[in-house]
């Protein structure tokens, strides 16, 4: 089959498949399930011209319209598989569409040390490596274990990479600027004791519980932490874009469905779970950041990924 002739489903609601179920509707639609069909879905948007965005568990994903004008590709290619093994460590391969979860479920029951203090963490590998998705008690990386990964290039074409390539910081890969598409990375993990993997991860998702909202329709932290020279300059004791929120008295303000929550002021939360309107979304984080500029002079920047 030609590429331009790929069967995509149209006209078709998002709203489950985000977490913060923002009212939108895609243009086109498809799921993949394998390398090939997510190449194949890439090269499909790009003969045909078209926008696209790849998405994986629809976390820190947010629209600005109710209807988006190209394809969405909903990424379930999942792929783990030992590559190296020594007396000491692992290297696994892990695909781009490989839920989180279940991969530090799975490395901590087996002993393989790298994602145990990321649990609690939602969606893909893929956008785990796209937003560097971290933990900072103590401070851990989802790319601290990345060795090489593949993928996309700009003209739809397989490419592969080392680490440095991705230029990671705290919350940030190049991934963000360059539009390349994370396909499978390999990992290097480290042979521990399962009961020490395990309480790290339960000591982490405690504190998650304890510090965040759990078990609602919320898409992350919507909001970057400010940089260390902002802080210098308003005098601040911290970089936590949630704790500026918190001193404007946000906690709990809410305009239409979407509210800043009342445990952690850098999570906006669809109170009743359920179709929402983007306007609201967009006028409450407006607010916010409004307010966050009068009070300390710092513009927040989102975390999220904005589509149109």
């Amino acid at each position: 089959m030609k590429i331009e002739q790929i069967k995509t489903q149209k006209n078709i609601d998002l709203s489950t498949h985000l977490t913060l179920h923002i009212q939108t509707q895609a243009d086109e639609f498809i799921s993949v399930s394998s390398k090939k069909e997510l190449i194949d879905a890439v090269k499909y948007a790009m003969v045909k011209n078209i926008p696209y965005f790849i998405m994986g568990g629809g976390t820190n994903i947010a629209f600005k319209q109710s209807k988006f004008s190209g394809l969405v590709i909903k990424n379930c290619y999942i792929l783990l598989k030992i590559i190296k093994e020594t007396s000491r460590e692992i290297h696994l391969q892990v695909s781009s569409g490989y839920p989180m979860p279940l991969l530090v479920s799975e490395t901590v029951e087996k002993g393989w040390g790298g994602f145990e203090y990321q649990k609690g963490l939602p969606g893909t590998v893929g956008g785990a490596i796209y937003m560097n998705s971290k933990w900072t008690r103590p401070v851990s990386c989802v790319s601290d274990c990345l060795i090489e990964a593949v993928l996309i290039d700009s003209k739809g074409v397989e490419k592969k990479v080392n680490k440095d390539y991705f230029n990671f910081s705290y919350g940030y890969s190049s991934l963000q600027e360059n539009n390349e598409i994370f396909l499978e990375g390999i990992f290097r993990l480290q042979k521990t004791d399962p009961a020490l993997l395990y309480e790290r991860a339960r000591q982490s998702l405690l504190y998650r519980k304890q510090t965040q909202p759990f078990g609602v329709s919320t898409c992350g932290c919507y909001f970057k932490n400010i940089s260390d020279d902002e802080k210098f300059n308003a005098k601040l004791k911290t970089n936590s874009a949630g704790y500026l929120i918190d001193k404007c008295g946000l906690k709990g303000f809410s305009i239409g469905n979407f509210q800043v929550s009342k445990i952690h002021a850098n999570f906006i939360i669809n109170t009743k779970n359920a179709k929402s309107e983007s306007k609201d979304l967009l006028q409450l984080v407006s607010l916010i950041k409004q307010r966050v500029n009068d009070k300390f002079g710092i513009e927040l920047k989102e975390e999220v990924s904005y589509f149109s």
